[in-house]
């Protein structure tokens, strides 16, 4: 039986990001790969597999969630809009800490009872209404 080499591309060039128009630049020192924007986080669906660069896909991949591994690393969350796969991307250290915590309020504001019932209350205590 013949093992196939796994081919892993490593994209170290810079690029213009397809969502927001900004450039993206190199990775940093001790990074091997840029899987995604450092401005909007969004990113481009290439891969079937991490690094084969076999998806004909070619959507864009929305950030839409935040996730904290096991080991304490958070990653991004990111969904093709073209045909839905999901995929999650390590945070970068230059990753716009703007649209992270826009991405991590988002988790808090929409989850399911019992936090988004305590998130109303709290708005409509601030509203005038109840006490809480």
């Amino acid at each position: 039986m013949s093992r196939q080499r796994k081919t892993i591309h490593f994209d170290t060039n810079p690029f213009i990001c397809e969502h927001c128009g900004l450039t993206v630049p190199s990775p940093l020192s001790g990074t091997k790969n840029r899987n995604h924007c450092c401005h909007c986080l969004h990113s481009k669906h290439v891969d079937m597999k991490i690094g084969d660069r076999r998806s004909g896909c070619r959507g864009t991949m929305e950030p839409i969630a935040l996730w904290v591994k096991d080991n304490g690393e958070c990653a991004v969350i990111h969904q093709c809009q073209k045909c839905g796969f999901i995929r999650t991307n390590r945070i970068a250290c230059d990753d716009n800490e703007v649209v992270l915590f826009t991405l991590a309020a988002r988790l808090i504001t929409q989850l399911p009872f019992p936090a988004r019932v305590a998130l109303d209350k709290i708005e409509r205590q601030h509203m005038g209404g109840e006490h809480v």
